[in-house]
């Protein structure tokens, strides 16, 4: 709902020139030092890469405060995109930030949740191709980084040089880091690496509160969103029953050699096909968001919508239904088989690249003999015995390594992990009025 004699701020004009876009953000970024901040007023945005998703740990805080009368939401949105379950009210809009109404409107928030960084989460794309993003006044606000995942590699200040050197190139991007009030983190062994990755943050400020999309695992399917319901029943519809295998690897540096997933051949695909369906099994596969958006077709090109199916982002926003309804999980470096040690599931790895990962990649944070509690496999022949072994086996039951592996990476054994990151917000909040 809109209120009345009021335009929907989606409809207002958007800021697409850099000839006006340039010079306004540098204004804006003159009267965001004036105008006084309303520490009720949220400011979440849509995800930096896939615009018009409102997802992961956003959505999760989102769904703790959406009922809350202290709090004023504001979701900032690009390129004219509504997400998908939101519904307007007097204290929930849906903001458009490259609108001039926006921008004023972000300049008013006085809680900034971000999801990946200032320069990504409010990034505007020129018609010219190039891109601007208002830089905020972060010292005159509550910042808290909603960092989307456990990180199982080298990010940031923690990367081989060369992936440092792309991924810092903003240099306001680097300093911002300084002044977040809190960063989640899912373990004090976790924190630890956070403080590191996002260095020069105050250790102190990195919040062990658990990552709020984690309780989308956790809790009864009854209390997800509705958005998470439809989800999973979609996924139930493609697996018919049978054993769902999610097969997630991740993203590889375009900035660095041998950045491309593994190339099965048709050869190897129908090999993989017989098993799954010996074992009336389906693969699911659910490329990187960053490789599809660089048009990588990975295993996706070999999806028949029976034995393999495209478990892809456009259609599946949230990884969670497809957790809740996987029987295993299979990748290579990505921290979705940390997601996975929730649910008790098998993980295999298929590190078919480990050393030139290791070595021209980002890298590793952790060994992967302590850190990956289950057999990580380097060549197609290996990792096809992996999976006729997991299949052929009884139930699988957690050993005392893949305990110590969860014990790594989770100190909360709960589905409250939004509601302790918003308590920790408002006790800042009512510490800085005191």
């Amino acid at each position: 709902m809109t209120r009345p004699g009021k335009r929907p701020l989606l409809r207002h004009r958007r800021i697409a020139d850099s000839r006006l876009g340039v010079p306004l953000l540098a204004l804006w970024r003159v009267l965001d030092w004036v105008l006084p901040k309303r520490s009720e007023r949220w400011a979440f945005f849509d995800h930096p890469l896939k615009h018009g998703q409102f997802i992961e740990n956003a959505r999760a805080v989102y769904e703790q405060v959406r009922d809350d009368p202290r709090v004023q939401i504001r979701i900032f949105v690009r390129g004219g995109h509504r997400p998908r379950g939101i519904e307007e009210s007097a204290r929930v809009r849906i903001v458009a930030l490259d609108t001039l109404a926006g921008l004023l409107e972000l300049a008013r928030c006085g809680v900034l949740l971000l999801t990946n960084s200032t320069a990504l989460d409010m990034s505007l794309a020129w018609r010219d191709g190039g891109h601007g993003a208002p830089r905020p006044a972060l010292r005159r606000r509550l910042v808290v980084n909603l960092w989307h995942g456990i990180p199982l590699k080298r990010l940031f200040a923690l990367a081989n040089p060369s992936q440092r050197r792309h991924g810092d190139r903003d240099r306001f991007r680097r300093r911002e880091r300084r002044f977040y009030t809190g960063l989640v983190a899912s373990s004090e062994v976790d924190a630890n690496a956070m403080a590191a990755i996002f260095h020069p943050i105050p250790p102190a400020n990195v919040w062990v509160t658990g990552l709020p999309r984690t309780d989308f695992l956790r809790m009864p399917e009854a209390e997800l969103p509705a958005t998470l319901r439809t989800e999973l029943a979609r996924v139930r519809a493609l697996r018919r029953g049978r054993r769902l295998l999610l097969y997630a690897p991740t993203y590889r540096d375009a900035s660095a050699a041998g950045d491309r997933d593994y190339a099965f051949s048709d050869a190897e695909v129908a090999r993989l096909k017989h098993l799954l369906r010996r074992h009336d099994a389906v693969l699911g596969f659910r490329g990187h968001y960053v490789a599809a958006a660089r048009a990588e077709p990975g295993l996706a090109r070999h999806a028949d919508g029976d034995a393999i199916v495209d478990l892809g982002h456009a259609d599946f926003h949230e990884i969670a239904p497809l957790l809740r309804e996987s029987s295993l999980v299979l990748t290579d470096y990505s921290s979705v088989y940390i997601d996975a040690l929730c649910l008790d599931l098998p993980v295999i790895g298929f590190a078919h690249d480990l050393d030139d990962y290791r070595q021209r990649q980002n890298g590793l944070l952790y060994d992967l003999d302590l850190a990956f509690p289950g057999p990580v496999t380097t060549t197609f022949d290996a990792l096809l015995d992996a999976l006729e072994a997991r299949l052929a086996a009884p139930r699988f039951a957690p050993d005392e390594r893949y305990r110590n592996a969860r014990r790594l990476f989770f100190r909360h054994d709960d589905a409250c992990n939004a509601r302790r990151l918003v308590e920790r917000i408002h006790d800042t909040l009512a510490g800085t009025h005191a």
